[in-house]
């Protein structure tokens, strides 16, 4: 081959192989160009998520701790399986979900009088809050914060997804329990009710320290990606 040709020939494979790297770099930086914007962006859906629920999460532990006070009397109104005979027992059953309130009791006993041990745990509740029912049923209402976790665990990454799901379980304790004491606050535990040995001051307490580990975490991931 001509001399010429042949210096032609390695000049240009000189030339090719100095330009791949330039190439492979213009390609990566395109490509970081291209995927600023929808970094960017999935961040901002992630913020989004995370604030959504923390605040949905922060409103049901307020709303509940504001009756946390009617609960914990409520709840202490539950009878020991021995101060109950079997009969008022399997009649407090027999009426669950709801025999709570005073007409409940005279429906479920009748024609025999209400107890005592009814009647006295039933006016603590009264003194405490004529309207305790309600109350309870008002603020029970987790729809919004299971909302907020399903588009957290859909967002990610996988801690956050799993703190949230934490808070949902905690605060599903927390509406099973004032929802059991709404309807049937003098009925003991039943085998299998081991969560009811809980009080429902460490239920609530449970919940409020997912929030704030969820929240810790999610700070630190959104100023570090």
């Amino acid at each position: 081959m001509d001399a010429t040709v042949t210096a032609a020939f390695i000049t240009a494979a000189a030339a090719a192989l100095g330009a791949a790297p330039a190439y492979a770099a213009g390609r990566a930086q395109a490509r970081g160009a291209h995927r600023g914007p929808i970094d960017a962006v999935r961040r901002q859906h992630q913020r989004d998520a995370y604030a959504e629920l923390i605040r949905a999460a922060w409103q049901y532990h307020a709303s509940t701790g504001a009756i946390l006070r009617v609960v914990r009397v409520a709840d202490s109104a539950r009878l020991r399986p021995e101060v109950l005979s079997p009969e008022d027992g399997l009649l407090l059953l027999l009426h669950t979900p709801t025999c709570a309130s005073r007409s409940d009791l005279v429906d479920a006993f009748a024609p025999r009088d209400v107890p005592t041990v009814f009647r006295t745990a039933l006016r603590r509740i009264e003194q405490l809050s004529p309207s305790w029912q309600q109350e309870i049923d008002d603020v029970n209402q987790v729809d919004g914060l299971l909302r907020a976790e399903v588009v957290v665990a859909l967002e990610g990454p996988d801690q956050l997804a799993e703190l949230a799901r934490q808070i949902r379980r905690h605060a599903i304790s927390v509406r099973s329990r004032w929802a059991r004491v709404a309807s049937n606050p003098f009925m003991p535990p039943q085998p299998g009710e081991t969560e009811l040995e809980v009080p429902p001051r460490v239920l609530h307490t449970r919940l409020e320290e997912a929030i704030r580990e969820f929240t810790k975490v999610a700070r630190a991931h959104l100023n570090t990606h």
